[in-house]
């Protein structure tokens, strides 16, 4: 009898130490002995590959492609600029190209590199450039490379080349000077916001005059591409409060289509999507046991996905209740159409901060470094919720 009470007891006191949940299955993990993890890393279309940055900074900078079936690796690319700072790792949609978006960090241009699969040749380089983004453009998958230049009177003018990612070949480029006022002529908009790339801007356009009702019609938001030299959409907001308010938060989240940014009372999550609708989000776990300010997002090259975590507070309301810390842990999520995040699997944070790349049937986990800005002493590959 007092065995069974005993086993009673524990059963509750686990059940009253809140959400508890341990890390998602991991799949396969490396610490290198020397050098480290940089920050980039990218699933490949289908997910059957995975590619991350080895580096020291100073001697070596490889890129290595595993296999998901195995994880073992199918390619290693030995990248001669060794000093350049790696932003970004993207595949191609058919997986016959790799790209490498880097930085010079003594000067700040960047520029990208294209890598063929599965030799690992360097098949060219572009660059450098104020900006450098690989883009959705017209259906098909670019390197956008953006100049700014800016005047005496402090307009900036910015020209923009869009590659294609099989060869680098120049497909598109456009220009324009946007004013010290904020005005950008064509099209004739107050400019509001640069999307991902600075090949396409979103702004302002002055409503036309309505002679036979004697009044100036509402303005009209106006989406320019920069590329094609056209507007691709304009109309009023339908409500131009919520409008408003979507694009005063776009300063915060340069280079996304959709974001997510937590609202000002703490208690919950907006949602803006590529036309400025004000939603929000719900998490299948309550929201009130996470950080709000732990918020941390990305969306997929092509805008179509955004990924983001959350922290579990440990002494979060429910913890300070129960007089116990929680683990500090990550969750991770994908946002599909809807109001509802997908949760995708959890992390313990061992209070260490982290990065991570998110995917449909994996998700990768970066420990980073203690007291170093860039890189990690360790790189994860989990099985993501199903």
């Amino acid at each position: 009898m007092k065995r069974v009470m005993l086993l009673c007891l524990s059963l509750l006191a686990a059940g009253a130490a809140g959400d508890a949940r341990g890390d998602s299955a991991k799949l396969w993990s490396v610490k290198p002995d020397k050098g480290f993890i940089d920050d980039p890393m990218a699933f490949d279309a289908n997910e059957g590959r995975f590619a991350y940055i080895h580096t020291d900074s100073a001697t070596f900078l490889k890129i290595v492609v595993l296999r998901t079936s195995d994880f073992k690796p199918e390619l290693e690319i030995n990248v001669k600029e060794v000093t350049l700072v790696p932003k970004s790792l993207v595949f191609s949609p058919d997986g016959r190209r790799l790209v490498m978006l880097w930085m010079d960090g003594y000067k700040g241009t960047r520029g990208a590199m294209l890598f063929d699969l599965p030799s690992g040749k360097l098949l060219k380089k572009v660059g450098p450039a104020t900006e450098a983004s690989v883009i959705l453009h017209r259906g098909k998958q670019v390197v956008a490379l953006a100049q700014t230049q800016t005047s005496a009177a402090g307009a900036n003018t910015y020209a923009v080349t869009a590659y294609s990612t099989d060869r680098f070949r120049r497909v598109s480029a456009g220009r324009t000077t946007v004013q010290a006022d904020l005005m950008v002529k064509p099209p004739g908009v107050r400019l509001i916001y640069w999307e991902p790339g600075h090949a396409t801007l979103v702004g302002m356009q002055k409503g036309k005059y309505d002679r036979k009702r004697d009044i100036r019609l509402p303005e009209r938001g106006v989406r320019y591409d920069l590329l094609q030299r056209k507007v691709v959409w304009s109309e009023e907001p339908k409500d131009v409060v919520a409008w408003t308010k979507a694009t005063t938060m776009r300063p915060n989240h340069p280079g996304q289509y959709r974001f997510l940014e937590v609202t000002d009372d703490l208690k919950g999550l907006h949602y803006v999507d590529l036309d400025n609708n004000l939603g929000s989000v719900t998490t299948p776990v309550e929201w009130k046991i996470y950080e709000p300010k732990s918020l941390e997002q990305a969306e997929s090259w092509d805008g179509k996905t955004l990924y983001f975590s959350m922290t579990v507070d440990p002494v979060n309301p429910d913890a300070v209740r129960r007089k116990k810390a929680d683990q500090e842990r990550m969750d991770l999520y994908r946002l599909d159409p809807g109001p509802k995040a997908t949760p995708l699997g959890q992390v313990l944070t061992q209070k260490r901060r982290f990065g991570w790349e998110g995917g449909r049937r994996f998700f990768s986990y970066l420990v980073k470094l203690k007291g170093f800005g860039r890189g990690g002493k360790e790189i994860r590959v989990y099985h993501a919720s199903r």
